[in-house]
Formats: structure tokens, sequence, C-alpha cells
């Protein structure tokens, strides 16, 4: 599907105030939640020259991360920019030393399960997962927990 493309895409750090702010655009279009960003949630977008195809965030805690909402833009989904996303995502957090990552869905277990993660309780997260403002109160407790080591 993208394959072709790949050598234009580029999956940055979201560093600027614009750009920290086009991520969280993107995530509100997809109601995802928010509420919660700050400077400590590292923001990724997906682009290919300047133009946005999707989104992704991480918090990182001691050796393990959270997935905080890859998103792609409506018109480019179903093309695997989300599985692009994900695998790139991947490769960076176990290049800085993450052995394995947990998400919380409402929509997209089905996704992240061919992605190689799997459904863990809740009790089975980590504590500092369990802190974040997404596990106690952005996402319903009838949210999936999922893990994936890397």
């Amino acid at each position: 599907m993208i394959s072709e493309i790949t050598k234009s895409l580029n999956l940055q750090v979201a560093i600027a105030e614009h750009e920290r702010q086009q991520a969280i655009t993107l995530l509100q279009q997809h109601k995802l939640p928010v509420a919660d960003i700050d400077e400590e949630k590292i923001l990724y977008l997906l682009k290919d020259a300047e133009r946005i195809i999707g989104t992704v965030g991480v918090e990182i805690f001691e050796d393990c991360a959270l997935l905080r909402s890859v998103s792609v833009v409506k018109e480019e989904q179903s093309k695997g920019y989300g599985k692009y996303i994900n695998e790139e995502i991947e490769k960076y957090v176990k290049d800085a030393g993450i052995n394995c990552l947990y998400l919380l869905t409402t929509t997209a277990k089905d996704f992240f399960s061919k992605q190689g993660y799997c459904v863990i309780s809740r009790e089975e997260a980590p504590a500092g997962v369990k802190q974040t403002a997404e596990f106690t109160s952005l996402c319903p407790s009838s949210a999936v927990v999922m893990k994936k080591k890397i």
C-alpha cells in the first residue's frame, strides 16, 4: 500500500508550538483525549513533505511507555499509514530503552491486535500507566488495555 512512498514519509517530534497544535487538532477531529496533553507528552507528526498524514503520542515511564492515540487524517485512512506510524514509534521507543508499550482503546482493539498487542487486565498495567489521566479518567473504564513487548 504505502511501501512505494515511505521514502517521502517522516515521523518527527512535534517540538514547535504550532506543530504540537497541529497534532492536538488532529486528535480532536478524531474525538481522542487531549485534555491532559502537556509538555511531558511527546507528540509526533507523520508528514509527507509538509502535508500532515497522522499523529501519535507517547508517555514514557522507566522501562515502559503509554502509546497515545495513533491517528490518521480521514482521507488517508485504510492505506497502511496507521501501521507505519505504529512500527516507527516502536523503533523510536525501543532505541530509547523502552521494552514494553501499553495502550488503552475503545475503538482500535482489532488494529492493535494485528500489530502484536495483546489484551491485559487493568490490574496488570504498571503503576506509571495506572497513574496517568488517560488511565484514571480520560478513557472510560470499559476501554481495553493492551500491551506489547518490543
